[in-house]
């Protein structure tokens, strides 16, 4: 079993960061597009802010071609997993200390009396 979950989180870890390749990509395709059509503030905009380049390829789709395509489904993936593991860690159950971490969390309880 244990196998398994250290796979499963291997596989999920793997498609991530293809997402995140995927997506910045995109951004910088989205980029270069703005530069070759003469828009040199969107250019330097979403270069220094890639996430900007979402809104400049949904503004301009003709320009920004496939890039569009690869910020869309890349960021997508990327918040889809993201919010997984969100959601799986505010599922899992409640440590003895209130405000343990996400490791403290994932630890079992100690068997014996624990010495303060």
């Amino acid at each position: 079993m244990s196998m398994l979950i250290l796979g499963l989180v291997a596989l999920i870890g793997l498609v991530f960061s293809v997402a995140v390749v995927v997506f910045y990509l995109g951004c910088l395709g989205a980029t270069m597009a703005a530069f070759n059509h003469g828009r040199i503030v969107w250019g330097s905009l979403t270069f220094f802010l890639p996430p900007l380049s979402f809104l400049f390829a949904l503004r301009h789709r003709a320009e920004a071609d496939w890039s569009f395509g690869f910020i869309w489904k890349g960021g997508l993936v990327v918040l889809l997993i993201v919010g997984g593991v969100w959601l799986g860690m505010q599922l899992l159950p409640e440590h003895a200390a209130q405000g343990a971490s996400a490791m403290g969390k994932l630890l079992p309880l100690p068997a014996g009396p624990v010495a303060q």
